[in-house]
């Protein structure tokens, strides 16, 4: 084949460019990769991360229920208090007097532990005493004190005088005569009972009557 000087020159040329290209290509590539941390340039900053951004947990909010409080029992009102239940002592039987004599019908009349007052229940005594004495005529009368076994022996001969000498008083504020009353006292020495107990000693706190 027969080839043109102008088109060898050409061709020629065209190859040496080809050989300088594909130098510098691979020069280009070989710093690219492997001299690329010393290539002098302006430094890419690294991307700060973002930062992660959680959601905001949400607040679970527990709203206490109000505990319904049981209903407080209600307090029993107090009881009344019940009054004590002053006891009554039985006006114990009087002695009998002498038989065959309306004087026999005159009964005894009993007094507070350490007095000598006429007590309340021994007022209608007394006032049927009277009513008797003053219906008989000619007669005598004796009112004899007496004590239950507490105390000595002289105080309570001494108490028992006391005691004979208000239910003479007595009788005589009715119109019963006193100059045919006598007194006595026996103390605690004749007991008409002989127990030692409330009862017995209410019993022996006396005052007697007798015909004479």
């Amino acid at each position: 084949m027969n080839i043109r000087p102008y088109n060898r020159v050409s061709f020629v040329a065209l190859g040496i460019c080809l050989l300088v290209a594909m130098g510098g290509c691979s020069k280009s590539v070989q710093v690219g990769t492997q001299d690329q941390a010393m290539v002098p340039g302006p430094k890419v900053a690294k991307q700060a991360e973002a930062p992660t951004v959680s959601a905001p947990k949400e607040e679970v909010r527990v709203t206490e229920q109000p505990v319904a409080e049981a209903p407080a029992a209600p307090v029993p009102a107090p009881a009344p208090r019940e009054r004590p239940v002053e006891k009554v002592v039985e006006q114990p039987a009087a002695a009998a007097p002498a038989a065959g004599s309306k004087l026999s019908e005159l009964a005894d009349v009993f007094f507070d532990y350490d007095k000598f007052s006429i007590r309340m229940d021994a007022s209608p005594v007394l006032d049927a005493n009277a009513r008797l004495l003053k219906a008989e005529n000619g007669w005598k009368l004796v009112i004899a004190g007496h004590c239950d076994e507490r105390g000595t022996s002289a105080y309570n001969l001494v108490l028992g005088e006391r005691r004979a000498q208000a239910a003479k008083k007595y009788l005589a504020d009715l119109g019963v005569p006193a100059s045919q009353v006598q007194v006595t006292s026996y103390g605690k020495e004749k007991p008409f009972c002989t127990e030692h107990n409330q009862e017995c000693w209410q019993k022996n706190r006396r005052a007697h009557f007798s015909a004479q």
